[in-house]
């Protein structure tokens, strides 16, 4: 992947405060802050153009222990006085538009169309949407540049300490050891239980390769990932693959 530079500027100075981002020749802008300043966002340029938004809140009890909205609006900072009044589970925002303006009503739902799809695609968090819309048609290349937008995006919002559209990587089944450009496999045993489970560090973040349970009469089985349970907590032992030479 070719490099990518991104340029954040702290609007008031501090690393909480309301923070812009852009990707050098991407025609995107993001602008992000806490619910603390949105008085100041809601007079900034970029909330009075049409783009999408995500509205963020911790909550323990929520995939990745984060709430996620995701909406769009011709005027954005409209909709956002709207959920001040009615939504109360988020503190942080993150206002999404283009800085030419160039953004209409039908690009802001495909944005916001796909983006849910990204997110519940990526599993991260628990989204307060509602209903999942369907992605409106649009005309074959302004659908293609929405497309490489979205792109961008899945690069600046991370950096941003955002990941829910961040869908981890489909894995290819390997035989033997990782090569030397690659992370080792780590793999984690639980001797009383018989569980085994193996991961391995990708895109800077581990990402499980399987988890299986070793029956008392010695037939391995794999764990479907609906049944693996988050909370329970074992004691595990660990050993490393080494990647090849």
């Amino acid at each position: 992947m070719n490099g990518k530079q991104i340029r954040l500027f702290l609007i008031d100075g501090t690393p909480g405060g309301l923070t812009t981002a852009e990707i050098t020749n991407w025609t995107g802008h993001v602008l992000t802050g806490p619910r603390s300043d949105i008085g100041t966002l809601l007079q900034r340029d970029e909330a009075r153009r049409t783009g999408v938004y995500l509205l963020l809140g911790d909550d323990e009890e929520a995939l990745g222990d984060t709430r996620c909205y995701i909406g769009e609006a011709d005027v954005v900072a409209d909709r956002l006085k709207h959920h001040l009044r009615e939504k109360e589970f988020w503190d942080r925002i993150i206002v999404i538009t283009s800085k030419d303006a160039n953004l209409t009503k039908s690009h802001g739902r495909y944005l916001e169309s796909k983006l849910i799809e990204l997110a519940m695609k990526a599993g991260r968090a628990t989204l307060e949407n509602g209903t999942s819309p369907p992605t409106p048609p649009l005309p074959e290349a302004d659908a293609s540049d929405m497309d490489e937008f979205l792109a961008q995006l899945q690069i600046v919002l991370p950096v941003l300490g955002v990941n829910i559209i961040r869908v981890r990587p489909i894995l290819e089944k390997s035989v033997g050891a990782p090569t030397s450009t690659e992370s080792p496999i780590f793999t984690l045993r639980e001797p009383g239980s018989g569980v085994k489970s193996r991961a391995q560090q990708i895109d800077g973040e581990f990402t499980e390769l399987g988890v299986r349970l070793r029956l008392p009469s010695g037939v391995e089985l794999a764990v479907p990932r609906a049944r693996r349970s988050r909370t329970p907590r074992i004691a595990l032992t660990m050993s490393v693959s080494s990647p090849r030479a």
